[in-house]
């Protein structure tokens, strides 16, 4: 009885069936095939993907090999027909193909850049909102581009640049709200003192004045026309001890305003250094509550 080798395999018992030379595979994947060139194993070759590439130097792959010297090669069981012969067509039609993968290449995210240009510029809080919010956008996107996408390093500078400079935002503005407040209180103070000082000098003649026509029956009349230099001396018939008086102790000051009266009764209030002929409507004490804050404002 003819001794027979492998599966598929002639045996040097029956020289009808033979081996043609040319690759063959040697593994169920198809991806290595090793050339049987009529008598031995004479090299290799492996399925890189676009192509084979030969293994030279590589040793016969294991389920493969030579029988004694005259016998037939033994082959591994996943030999194909003899008659194929896959060095032009490349892996056999039948069997699994080797996947061909594509390069991943890898891009940055555009939120990410977003967030680190947003967050550097500020642009009065406003930017560092942005930047923060893209910053946590892009490492979501990130995250869920199964490595296609990069930039998670400028996504988290822009989320730590975007919250310092928004807190030194915060910082600058409460800074600049505390010293506008500041500043406007204390310009209020220096005009509320002013006014509140003259409201209170102007009742005062205008009292010396009701006291002097209720003891004399008519009302004080200045000696001279207002002026810088008559100013003193038209307060003598109030300021004076003569005749019951004296009625008001000295003139009020003219640091910030001046006030004014005439011998029909009328007191009125002036800017500093002006003196008025005669009293105006919008300058009577008597007659305009807000006389005083336009002769201080100027």
């Amino acid at each position: 009885m003819a001794d027979e080798s492998p599966t598929g395999s002639p045996s040097s018992s029956s020289p009808e069936l033979s081996v043609a030379p040319g690759w063959y595979s040697v593994n169920q994947e198809s991806t290595t095939q090793a050339y049987w060139d009529g008598e031995q194993w004479a090299r290799t070759r492996r399925w890189r993907g676009t192509g084979w590439v030969e293994d030279s130097d590589d040793p016969v792959p294991t389920g493969v090999g030579v029988g004694a010297e005259g016998t037939a090669p033994r082959v591994s069981r996943y030999l194909p027909p003899p008659a194929r012969n896959t060095s032009t067509y490349g892996p056999s039609m039948g069997s699994p193909q080797p996947m061909m993968t594509r390069p991943m290449v890898q891009t940055t995210n555009g939120s990410a850049v977003a967030s680190l240009v947003l967050s550097i510029l500020g642009l009065f809080g406003i930017g560092s909102l942005l930047g923060i919010i893209f910053g946590y956008k892009a490492r979501r996107e990130i995250r869920g581009s199964g490595g296609y996408q990069g930039g998670d390093g400028l996504a988290v500078a822009g989320i730590v640049i975007g919250y310092v400079t928004l807190i030194l935002f915060l910082l600058l503005a409460a800074f600049w709200v505390v010293v506008f407040t500041t500043v406007h209180d204390r310009i209020d103070s220096a005009t509320s003192e002013p006014v509140a000082q003259c409201q209170a000098d102007s009742r005062s003649v205008e009292v010396a004045v009701d006291a002097y026509h209720a003891q004399k029956g008519s009302y004080p009349d200045p000696p001279a026309a207002w002026s810088a230099g008559t100013y003193t001396s038209n307060y003598a018939p109030l300021t004076s001890g003569a005749d019951g008086g004296p009625y008001l102790n000295e003139p009020p000051a003219t640091n910030d305003y001046v006030i004014e009266f005439d011998s029909t009764g009328n007191v009125w209030v002036a800017q500093p250094d002006t003196f008025e002929p005669i009293s105006q409507a919008v300058q009577d004490v008597g007659a305009n509550s807000g006389a005083c804050n336009a002769a201080v404002s100027g």
